[in-house]
């Protein structure tokens, strides 16, 4: 199996758990304040993977060649759910989800300008039509005056695609060390204003964390190993797989119908999905029988 086969199917799983994890934070989101949440979450993603990695060696931790990168990986990465807080707080939750679905066509962008790797046409034509389609199945038609709205809804596709592409610039990096960096990060960021917003925890709520920690551990682990094996760039089409499987979970529990415009926007997105695993699986077979 290739490094760009293992890649595209490590972005999937990543995907997949991202999205998953980020279902259950929605829940608690209803219950705590937005950056206590970030905060609990993060402090256990930091404390099990201290536990894991730091155990074997406590020296690669902290060991890094590129300090900046690291800490710049785990602001982009808070960045994210504070753009959200804020557009949402100013009523644009609508505007904010629906800009989101342009985080494929940033990370190709953002990959060639910072790594110098490039997509293929056929890539940014793909990534270009599953945003666009994705983008307008969410947006809302809302009138957003210019200023700081615009900034906090662009922010969170934004900061979310540079996380994604500092992974990959931090490819020769040890596993052990990205994901303490960024983790440790968000938790020192965060740490000084939860004393201000607190609110206790109820016991039942305790699992659901526990559970967005192994998830949220899963989810970074798949993302450092698919970016040291290959570029993401090629991939970027995958990150909009949440959108078909949330239409279709809502078809299968709620029976929900959607009309044709909403039918043609989704085949859209499956096809930019599945085409980074139609090339990929193309080329694999051509290595095989040339």
């Amino acid at each position: 199996m290739t490094g760009s086969y293992r890649t595209i199917s490590l972005m999937l799983g990543f995907v997949l758990v991202w999205t998953v994890t980020e279902a259950i934070v929605g829940t608690l989101l209803n219950q705590y304040p937005p950056f206590q949440v970030v905060w609990l979450h993060y402090l256990i993603l930091l404390c099990m993977w201290v536990a894991i990695a730091g155990f074997r060696s406590r020296g690669d931790l902290i060991r890094t060649q590129k300090p900046v990168t690291q800490i710049l990986r785990a602001v982009f990465l808070l960045l994210m759910p504070v753009s959200w807080a804020f557009a949402s707080n100013a009523g644009y939750g609508h505007a904010v989800h629906a800009a989101f679905w342009g985080t494929p066509i940033l990370v190709i962008l953002f990959s060639a300008i910072l790594l110098g790797e490039r997509a293929n046409h056929m890539t940014w034509l793909v990534a270009t039509m599953g945003s666009v389609a994705a983008m307008a199945i969410y947006a809302q038609g809302d009138i957003i005056p210019f200023g700081f709205a615009w900034l906090a809804i662009l922010g969170m596709p934004v900061s979310f695609s540079l996380f994604l592409v500092l992974s990959r610039a931090l490819r020769g990096e040890k596993t052990s060390t990205n994901l303490f960096y960024v983790t440790a990060g968000i938790v020192i960021i965060l740490a000084p204003f939860m004393p201000g917003m607190w609110v206790e925890l109820e016991l039942r709520h305790s699992l659901h964390f526990a559970v967005t920690g192994v998830l949220g551990l899963l989810a970074l682990l798949l993302l450092d190993r698919a970016a040291f094996l290959a570029p993401i760039a090629p991939s970027a089409p995958l990150l909009l797989a949440p959108v078909p499987l949330a239409f279709l979970a809502g078809w299968l529990i709620d029976n929900e119908g959607y009309n044709s415009n909403r039918i043609v926007l989704l085949a859209i997105i499956c096809i930019a999905c599945a085409t980074p695993l139609i090339f990929t699986l193309n080329a694999h077979l051509k290595r095989i029988n040339p």
